[in-house]
């Protein structure tokens, strides 16, 4: 593995970035995505704003980099070797967790930030991170079937319907609450149903409760 040729330096640009990324977050959460400023955000994390534009060209950057990072954890996890459950299992336990350690006032920030989610700008940066999100269950779910991932197969189709029917979720609480917990739940439990019986890879924990 390559080492960092200045590793003090990149850990603090690391700190930094996670500083302000948890700022915005918090911003964005409480007072609004369109009423917090750039400045504000360098300000709650103890930077200066051109710190933060060494690391976000601009404020739709910075909103997304939250969301980019929780991929890049889902795809390490997704892959990781000692992974002891299938697909369906994986993405339910993901998402219900998520949600859970979101918690409340996370998921009613989420409401307040609607109009937000569903500019132009926004909605291609989503769409981008939602098909990384169906790729990684496209390859998952590939090797669950045992089929190809390429093209448009079973788990493509599969993988579509699992990530789709979570975003309807979603926008059906920013919309009008719901109980987006058991909603989410519910969507991987339909799409198993029908789906179950084309998973042939077996998985350790699986394997011992039989």
């Amino acid at each position: 593995m390559r080492r960092a040729k200045y590793p003090m330096r990149e850990k603090k640009k690391a700190e930094s970035r996670a500083r302000l990324i948890r700022a915005a977050q918090h911003l964005f959460s409480t007072q609004g995505y369109e009423n917090t400023t750039l400045e504000e955000v360098a300000d709650r994390a103890g930077l200066h704003v051109q710190t933060l534009y060494r690391h976000f060209a601009n404020k739709q950057d910075l909103a997304m980099a939250g969301p980019s990072e929780n991929v890049d954890r889902f795809r390490q996890a997704i892959r990781a070797a000692d992974r002891d459950v299938d697909t369906f299992a994986f993405w339910r336990n993901w998402l219900l967790g998520a949600l859970d350690a979101a918690g409340d006032p996370a998921l009613s920030a989420l409401r307040r930030q609607g109009e937000m989610l569903r500019s132009q700008a926004m909605l291609a940066s989503n769409w981008l991170l939602h098909m990384q999100y169906q790729d990684l269950l496209t390859e998952s779910l590939a090797e669950d079937f045992q089929m190809d991932a390429k093209g448009i197969g079973y788990p493509r189709l599969v993988a579509g319907m699992l990530t789709a029917g979570h975003i309807h979720v979603l926008r059906r609480y920013i919309d009008r609450e719901t109980d987006v917990r058991a909603e989410a739940r519910r969507v991987v439990d339909m799409v198993e149903a029908d789906y179950r019986n084309l998973v042939i890879k077996s998985y350790p924990a699986r394997s011992a409760a039989q």
